[in-house]
Parts: structure tokens; sequence; C-alpha cells
């Protein structure tokens, strides 16, 4: 049997009791005031329950799972790699403006790493490779 079927029989009961017990003696000085009593407290029992009852049908509340967030990876893409001819000889570094098109966790780069190179085409800004690799980051696909 369910719950709210076996309340609803008790509180039922407990206010035909409290009824039968005002009617049923005959009337004494102090078996009047008793009645009242029972029929006011039976009243106050039944409004109770019925806002009990109402509070418990309350919507749930439902608590969202925060989004998980994107896990940060080492792999760099491989068509950021540029090589440059410099004055000095050759540099690979992966370009900047690449990364931060490609590449979602720019920010977490080593700032020790970031470099300009002058070329014949002006200077270009990126990240040493030589660098990023001791720093665990690699290649992804080329």
């Amino acid at each position: 049997m369910s719950r709210t079927f076996i309340k609803t029989v008790l509180i039922a009961a407990v206010t035909v009791t409290g009824i039968s017990l005002a009617t049923a003696s005959p009337a004494k000085a102090g078996n009047d005031d008793l009645a009242k009593f029972l029929f006011g407290a039976t009243a106050l029992i039944i409004i109770g329950k019925a806002i009990s009852d109402n509070e418990a049908k309350a919507a749930p509340v439902y608590k969202s799972k925060p989004k998980p967030r994107p896990r940060f990876t080492k792999a760099l893409p491989g068509k950021c790699l540029r090589r440059y001819n410099t004055w000095d000889g050759r540099v690979r570094m992966m370009g900047n403006r690449c990364l931060e098109n490609n590449y979602r966790f720019t920010h977490r780069l080593p700032n020790s790493c970031r470099t300009r190179v002058r070329t014949d085409n002006g200077m270009r800004r990126g990240y040493q490779m030589r660098c990023l690799r001791n720093n665990g980051f690699y290649i992804a696909n080329r």
C-alpha cells in the first residue's frame, strides 16, 4: 500500500474519532469543552498535513553538471611549423598567427620560447621549436 493512502486513512480515522467523541456521550459540563478541543486539534492536523503534502509535491531542483573543460594538450599543429632563412642560418619555429588560429592553448605556451626573426620579407614572430620540444611540446601531424 502506498504511504499517501495510509496517511489519508489515518487522518480520516482521527477526524471521525474526534467527531464521534463530541457527539457520542451525553452533554456534560466538562465534556463539551473536550469535544471542541479535539475537533480543533483534528482540524489543525488536517490543515498541517495538507500543507506538508503540498510542499512535498514541489518541483524538484536539478543541478546541471558542469561542462567539462577541454583537456590541455601539448600536440602542436604541424601546419604551423615554419622554416626561415636568416642572415645567420635557417630557423625552425611555430608561426604565432597560425598557432592563434589553429591551437586553442596558445596562452599555455612558455613565454621563454617566444622569438622574433628578421627575414628578407620582414620580421616574423613565433615560438622556437627547439625550446618548445624541451618543454614537452611536439608536432602532432605534418
